[in-house]
């Protein structure tokens, strides 16, 4: 169902509809969505306009969920949405999918929060093997993408992918080389300071102390 641009619509209208969702309502598993349940936030429209609704961010499917009635809806993005505010955080949506803003810096960082689900392997060499002669004989279990917790015996893989945002633009943060461009005579300050604090940038508490530096 698509919004109306020319009216403020009920919740309802931002959303599609999911069918068959499977309701995984077992503890101790471990979860494809940012939060682990739906969250109360709140959905900022360009036009000023605000919506409160039920929320939560799949990280396999990469989407943002709204859950009304025991249904889970997906957010039809649209070119309505500014914002979405959830337990503090920012979300905005950006290259068909939602980033979110984790340095309130002039130069600010985004994550796109990637992921997918995938077989646990915790078992020894001997037990891998016999597993693996009788793979053919026993089926997996399904993994429904929307469902809140993933089946016995997968877990979820990171894929976490990083952005500065500089004006309009998005840049991928895919080497050192790509965050020394966008801060033009700071080269040296900075690669001092990722090698004085053993900055790693794979890690997003280590991005985030670079980003923030970087934008002193």
């Amino acid at each position: 169902m698509k919004f109306n641009k020319n009216c403020v619509a009920g919740i309802a209208s931002l959303f599609i509809s999911v069918t068959a969702l499977a309701q995984d309502t077992q503890s101790g598993k471990l979860s494809p969505y940012v939060f682990p349940e739906f969250v109360t936030g709140t959905v900022l429209q360009k036009g000023g306009a605000s919506l409160e609704a039920s929320l939560n961010y799949n990280t396999i499917t990469e989407e943002m969920m709204f859950e009304k009635d025991g249904q889970k809806l997906v957010l039809d993005q649209g070119n309505i949405i500014d914002t979405i505010y959830l337990n503090k955080r920012k979300f905005i949506p950006a290259r068909q999918v939602f980033f979110e803003k984790i340095t309130n810096t002039l130069t600010a960082l985004f994550v796109q929060h990637r992921g997918k689900a995938i077989k646990s392997n915790f078992k020894s060499n001997n037990e891998n093997q016999a597993a693996s002669m009788n793979a053919k004989k026993a089926e997996a279990p399904t993994v429904d993408k929307y469902a809140l917790l993933l089946p016995d015996g997968y877990v979820m893989q990171t894929d976490d992918k990083y952005w500065l945002q500089k004006g309009m633009e998005f840049i991928p943060l895919t080497s050192l080389k790509k965050i020394i461009d966008q801060f033009a005579g700071k080269e040296a300050q900075i690669e001092n300071f990722v090698k004085d604090n053993n900055i790693s940038l794979n890690k997003a508490g280590d991005l985030i102390k670079l980003i923030e530096f970087c934008n002193k």
